[in-house]
């Protein structure tokens, strides 16, 4: 579309030559001349044709608008119509300001914890619907819930533009906050086994290597003899034990799996003292799309200044059915109980693992004994226990 507007206009006339050199000779540009049927149409800028309707009266031609076409003639139009111009603004600026805020915040990971139990803790530490789309707020909430939590191992929220996906890892079995060196307490066995060896600092051992000790009984006890006295003492030992853990896999034959589509498209934006301000005005909707993000740091001759601008880069992705093979579950299985152990249990030495499979409705199960051999002592106060 030009920007400047085009007129085609028709001659008629005897001196149409002679007008069309003036015009040329005063700078007065004319493209597409033709002769149709006696008729001479040429065409120039908007903002030349009334040079050319003055000119022409100079030398007795009739010219004709026979098209109007380009963004003046459309602006032009507009000018009549400031409520069309005024709301356009408005909704511009509202797209904009909206794109500030997170609007939208989706939970992917939890199995126990409820979702509207995760938007608690998030809000409690400052990140909520309406907070303004920026990392600061988010790795402030990911720090505190972490710290805060022991139901949660590990929180990641990634926000893309109104949007925040939260990812999250439950921990199965929360670790117990350390007691201080004060406060009497036992060594309780965090889990059922065969105890393998001990070495105790202080508190009295109350099972010996070879015996077998359930989960929650006390290894070691901070009550001691002292005399006729029996006093409580900060117990402080290693017990090692052999024990199981079992764990159960399932996977279908056929899946529904996201893969890349072809469409991306990018939002570019610039962060100053945690303020997000949208650079490119992309409304494209982000559903059903990966992110990936980086940012650059800006700087002004050498020097560091607080402004970044951070650029996303959406690709839009399609769902399609896999179905695959006995062997290819069982390697995908293989390799989800590869990952359990070196995610979970690798504070652990590994003794055996014991595979076997069964067939479910729908796929293929992997249950594992895995042996293991490592430290099942934990602290608990007495006045808990």
């Amino acid at each position: 579309m030009h920007l400047k507007g085009i007129v085609t206009f028709s001659m008629i006339g005897a001196y149409c030559e002679d007008l069309i050199n003036e015009l040329t000779e005063n700078g007065i540009e004319l493209s597409e001349i033709r002769n149709k049927e006696n008729i001479i149409y040429a065409e120039t800028a908007a903002v030349n044709y009334p040079a050319v309707a003055k000119l022409s009266r100079k030398y007795g031609v009739r010219v004709r608008v026979k098209n109007r076409a380009g963004a003046y003639f459309r602006l032009a139009a507009f000018r009549q119509r400031p409520g069309l111009i005024a709301g356009v603004f408005v909704s511009a600026a509202m797209v904009l300001t909206m794109r500030l805020f997170v609007w939208h915040i989706e939970i992917h990971g939890n199995n126990v914890l409820s979702k509207d139990h995760i938007l608690g803790l998030l809000e409690q530490n400052g990140f909520t619907a309406g907070v303004l789309a920026n990392n600061t707020d988010a790795l402030s909430a990911e720090r505190n819930i972490m710290l805060a939590s022991d139901k949660i191992r590990w929180i990641n929220i990634e926000v893309n533009g109104s949007r925040a996906d939260v990812y999250i890892n439950e921990n199965d079995d929360p670790e117990r906050p350390e007691v201080d060196m004060k406060t009497p307490c036992n060594i309780v066995a965090s889990r059922a086994g065969v105890i393998a060896e001990t070495s105790v600092t202080s508190g009295k051992l109350m099972c010996e290597p070879g015996s077998g000790v359930a989960e929650g009984s006390v290894l070691v006890s901070g009550a001691v003899s002292s005399g006729t006295s029996l006093i409580l003492v900060h117990s402080d030992a290693e017990i090692i034990a052999d024990f199981n853990e079992e764990k159960r896999f399932v996977a279908d034959y056929t899946t529904t799996e996201k893969v890349p589509a072809d469409e991306m498209f990018t939002h570019r934006q610039m962060m100053i003292f945690g303020i997000v301000i949208p650079l490119d005005g992309n409304a494209a909707d982000t559903a059903n799309t990966f992110c990936t993000e980086s940012t650059e740091q800006c700087r002004i001759a050498g020097f560091d200044i607080p402004v970044r601008i951070k650029t996303e880069t959406y690709r839009k992705y399609k769902e399609i059915t896999v179905t695959r093979t006995s062997d290819d579950v069982r390697k995908q299985l293989e390799q989800r109980l590869e990952l359990y152990i070196n995610n979970f249990l690798r504070e652990y030495e590994l003794i055996d693992i014991a595979k076997t499979y069964e067939e479910t409705e729908t796929g293929l199960a992997l249950n594992a004994v895995i042996k293991l051999r490592g430290n099942i002592g934990v602290k608990k106060p007495i006045y808990e226990h």
